[in-house]
């Protein structure tokens, strides 16, 4: 009996542990699926917050650009490769 008590408190450690972990979400995914892709693919920079920082560099090409939280290019802000990175407005002053 005590060792089916034990069995069954470690099984419920466990599935709370589970319960705890925050969602991921879309800078988090996107980063998560492309780590094991091929060399050279855009990984996405994620904040603390799981959201996507307002520089994105492009480090196989060289290029980078701003992007709003949810991932969307700012217009007008990419540069190309051997140009000097752009610099974006923080995280407070974005759309």
């Amino acid at each position: 009996m005590a060792i089916l008590t034990i069995i069954l408190l470690v099984s419920t450690v466990f599935a709370l542990g589970d319960a705890t972990k925050q969602p991921r979400n879309r800078c988090e995914l996107s980063r998560d699926t492309v780590k094991n892709g091929p060399p050279g693919d855009y990984v996405p920079m994620c904040d603390c917050k799981g959201e996507y920082t307002p520089e994105q560099h492009w480090g196989f090409t060289g290029s980078s650009s701003c992007l709003t939280r949810t991932g969307q290019k700012i217009p007008g802000t990419e540069t190309h490769p051997g140009t000097a990175p752009i610099k974006c407005a923080c995280s407070g002053a974005r759309r």
